[in-house]
């Protein structure tokens, strides 16, 4: 078995759960229009994608949808709609506080937009504290599960595959990991994630 060095945890239903859809009735309510045009035109129409995979900057996303909706709002308050959209997954928190007690290297690896990270950042203060490398689809313009994403991963752990270990709530993104030769698991819950790691003789302390 390989030591563990390196760990990489996803962001979404992971450490913070959230869901699209107060994004959708957030960014209604910014735009003065219906959550079944938001849901249209920035989900159905793929716009959301592009955005984090990086094809996409903030500003162009925001002319992007108000032109396809045919709508205006202002980009600042646009940006902060689309943003809020997380909570604490509070069971994950004593697992990452240990791991860092224990000075073993934290990431997160997520596919994510610009929009979405700096929210989570600005509401969510752990993710700077416990996390010094961050992995995200819109930087490296590759969203899991394609393989750069987990290249570059891999890159910026400054480890071995093999002594990165990830966990993901989707299985394709795990699955994928794995394909790269990182050690991967689905995320469940927090206890079962302490069991998985003790099993790989992971400090946690």
């Amino acid at each position: 078995m390989s030591e563990i060095k390196f760990i990489y945890f996803d962001l979404g239903n992971v450490i913070l759960n959230f869901t699209h859809q107060r994004m959708v009735d957030n960014v209604a309510e910014v735009a003065s229009t219906d959550a079944s045009v938001v849901q249209r035109h920035l989900f159905d129409s793929n716009l959301e994608n592009r955005y984090e995979t990086g094809e996409l900057n903030s500003q162009q996303f925001h002319e992007e949808f108000c032109k396809t909706a045919n709508t205006t709002c202002d980009k600042d308050a646009f940006l902060e709609a689309c943003g809020d959209i997380f909570w604490l997954n509070g069971e994950i928190v004593p697992v990452i506080s240990q791991l860092w007690t224990a000075n073993m290297p934290l990431g997160i690896l997520s596919n994510t937009c610009e929009a979405h990270l700096d929210a989570a950042k600005q509401n969510f203060h752990l993710l700077d504290y416990f996390f010094d490398t961050v992995i995200t689809s819109y930087q490296c313009k590759s969203m899991k599960p394609d393989s750069k994403i987990y290249a570059d991963a891999i890159k910026a752990a400054g480890v071995d595959a093999q002594n990165i270990f990830f966990t993901d709530d989707k299985a394709e993104n795990v699955e994928a990991a794995v394909k790269a030769g990182i050690v991967a698991v689905v995320f469940e819950s927090a206890g079962q994630l302490m069991r998985e790691l003790r099993e790989r003789e992971v400090t946690i302390g």
